[in-house]
């Protein structure tokens, strides 16, 4: 019988219920262990105990934030090499490992251009100090940075700007890494999920309206302020009812208070978080992604693998895979808004949409989980064969 490799990876928090890299890595860590590999997890909080998984947990200093960060970086590090795995695996919160796959991408990189998300000179000078005098921003800057300066063997890149963001900042060559797209579940995210078109906008007092679904955790970052000036210029000109549906956590009243000056309260719904997000995608008409900086965003996966077209900016990593005018749209600019409702004129149209959604759903069955974990696994095996000793230290 083969012998299962032995991996091992570190977050914060291992969680399915999460986005972003939690989801990622919990998924991940699921289907290889499904798959034959005995799975080593060191965590502060898991949500539940999956079968053939390992945890092991982090103590950490819980106070101040930067505090936090760092000893779980330099514990989790030390525990990983302690216990000489065949390959580790760091996703941004390690001082080394084998393979890198920075999920948030390049911090410093996020660092400048998040900052358009303010666009009066006072309040962006304030935020521009802010950052500058933070330790935890410059915790991360370290957390970040010490693994490209270490012994790595690869560099998983989860979309083609971080890829270019990572040769910029770190001088890495080109050849050091390679761009693997996250993958979705498209089982899950359906076309098949508009059975509960109806259950979810009588739950939120929507009607036959046109909705427009925005999903994040983070509403100034991804650009929430930018979209509703663009919807509140579109209901202007008398376009076909439309609603704006905001799915995730975020400060509500300063958009509302926005809402009320621009003339759109009445078209836009907060949702707040849920457990079910693959039904909300089925209620939609098509998404609206305008961040500053996103370095991929399931997001978009998971609009198209519904079937939902997609108007994302081009400083989201996602937006690359993108046909511009076919599935989707490409805005240069989060605050371009002329071509945002340019974008969202063209979905507002139901023949534009029905086109869009058969091509947004081909494209998001290429991007699926399984054709993730298969570039995935084969990066592990290639490496292990071609860089590392059996029980190597990372």
């Amino acid at each position: 019988m083969m012998q299962k490799i032995r991996f091992a990876t570190a977050i914060s928090v291992f969680s399915k219920k999460r986005g972003g890299a939690e989801r990622y890595v919990a998924d991940l860590c699921t289907r290889m262990s499904e798959e034959g590999y005995d799975v080593n997890v060191y965590t502060e909080h898991w949500d539940e105990e999956i079968q053939g998984i390992h945890y092991h947990p982090i103590k950490t200093i819980p106070f101040p934030k930067s505090l936090r960060l760092l000893t779980f970086a330099i514990r989790a590090t030390k525990e990983m090499e302690k216990d000489r795995y065949d390959i580790t695996l760091g996703v941004g919160n390690t001082l080394r490992a084998d393979i890198l796959q920075p999920h948030g991408g390049v911090h410093w990189a996020w660092f400048w251009r998040s900052l358009g998300a303010y666009d009066h000179p006072l309040v962006w000078m304030v935020k521009f100090l802010g950052r500058l005098l933070s330790p935890k921003q410059w915790v991360q800057g370290y957390i970040e940075n010490a693994p490209y300066k270490k012994h790595f063997h690869k560099i998983i890149a989860i979309s083609e700007m971080v890829k270019e963001d990572i040769v910029r900042w770190y001088e890495i060559p080109e050849d050091r890494i390679e761009v693997v797209y996250n993958g979705v579940d498209t089982e899950r995210f359906h076309p098949r999920n508009r059975r509960h078109r109806e259950e979810i906008r009588k739950r939120h007092h929507i009607g036959d309206e046109v909705v427009i679904l925005f999903v994040s955790n983070n509403f100034r970052m991804k650009g929430l302020d930018c979209l509703m000036k663009a919807l509140a210029g579109i209901k202007m000109e008398n376009p076909p009812r439309f609603k704006l549906l905001v799915l995730g956590r975020g400060r509500e009243a300063p958009f509302l208070r926005l809402a009320r000056r621009t003339g759109i309260s009445e078209e836009i719904v907060f949702a707040g978080s849920t457990n079910e997000p693959e039904k909300y995608y089925g209620a939609a008409d098509f998404l609206v992604h305008p961040a500053f900086y996103d370095a991929f965003s399931l997001t978009v996966l998971e609009a198209l693998a519904s079937g939902l077209p997609v108007i994302a900016t081009s400083t989201t990593g996602a937006s690359r895979i993108l046909n511009h005018g076919e599935e989707g749209f490409v805005v240069s600019k989060t605050r371009d808004l002329e071509e945002m409702k340019m974008a969202i004129r063209y979905f507002l149209n139901e023949n534009a949409r029905q086109q869009a959604s058969l091509l947004g759903r081909t494209k998001g069955e290429k991007y699926s989980d399984k054709a993730n974990f298969n570039e995935i696994d084969r990066i592990f095996r290639e490496t292990l064969r071609t860089h590392l000793p059996k029980g190597n230290k990372c």
